[in-house]
Order: structure tokens, then C-alpha cells, then sequence
């Protein structure tokens, strides 16, 4: 599938679900580690994830960006076999913190999956670090 039609079904899925995202107030402690909190509703059910967000992305007001950012942060999850893997995967010491976030990724991505689907996939993430044509897409992306 290429990057542009992903974007498509991202911003899909996030229609189709009727969900409602909402940045959370910052957090010195998550903002230090490049991290920021969503919040995904949707069917009466009201879910808290941490994100990185590095590049601040958070701050746009667009909702499919957000998506977005919560598909990474559970495919990132989903790939590793264990807390090891995450950890290094993502270049996250071994800390109680890391340790308390992939505790809470183990609860929370599973019933996020439950609601958007498994098959709905982030686009790769390079395009984010770098800046690509494809990341400005996503970042302007309009509803």
C-alpha cells in the first residue's frame, strides 16, 4: 500500500470509528522523555496513551496525525517480542518508567486494537524523522 493511501486509510479509520481524540495537558515528566499523552474515545469508552512525539507533532491540531501517532506507538509495541526488545527498538534505558509504560502498553494497545482494527497500519516512520513529502501530507492533512 503505498504512503499516500495509507494516510487515506488512517484518516478512514478514524471517521469510520467515530473517534474523538484530544491532546492531554503536557507533562513535565513525559516532556522530558519526548513523550505527550492522547486520548482516544470512541463507543463509550475512554482510553489514555503515551506517545513520542519528538517533533511535536502533538501540537497540530489534526486528529489523523494523532491517529497516527497512536498507531506507531502500538505497532512499536506489537513488533517487540518482549520488554527487552521495546525498549531497545525504541533506544529507551532500563528504568521503572519504561518499565511502567510498557506495563501500561500491554492494557491499553490491545483494547485500541479492539477498537480501529488490526489491519489499519502507521506509515513508516522515516518519513517522519525526515521530514518527507509524505509527513507533510499527514501533518496537513484536513478532515
Amino acid at each position: 500500500m503505498s504512503d499516500l493511501k495509507t494516510i487515506e486509510t488512517i484518516a478512514s479509520c478514524y471517521r469510520d470509528n467515530n473517534l474523538c481524540l484530544s491532546v492531554l495537558e503536557e507533562k513535565p515528566e513525559l516532556a522530558k522523555q519526548s513523550l505527550r499523552e492522547i486520548q482516544l474515545q470512541a463507543n463509550g469508552i475512554t482510553l489514555n496513551i503515551t506517545v513520542f512525539d519528538e517533533y511535536k507533532d502533538a501540537e497540530i491540531q489534526n486528529p489523523v496525525l494523532w491517529l497516527y501517532q497512536i498507531l506507531d506507538t502500538c505497532q512499536a509495541f506489537e513488533e517487540a517480542s518482549d520488554y527487552n526488545v521495546w525498549r531497545k527498538d525504541e533506544g529507551y534505558k532500563d528504568t521503572p518508567f519504561y518499565q511502567s509504560l510498557y506495563q501500561q502498553y500491554s492494557d491499553t494497545v490491545p483494547r485500541i486494537r479492539d477498537i480501529i482494527g488490526v489491519n489499519v497500519k502507521a506509515i513508516d516512520h522515516y518519513h517522519i524523522e525526515f521530514n518527507t513529502n509524505i509527513a507533510k501530507a499527514l501533518r496537513e492533512y484536513k478532515l
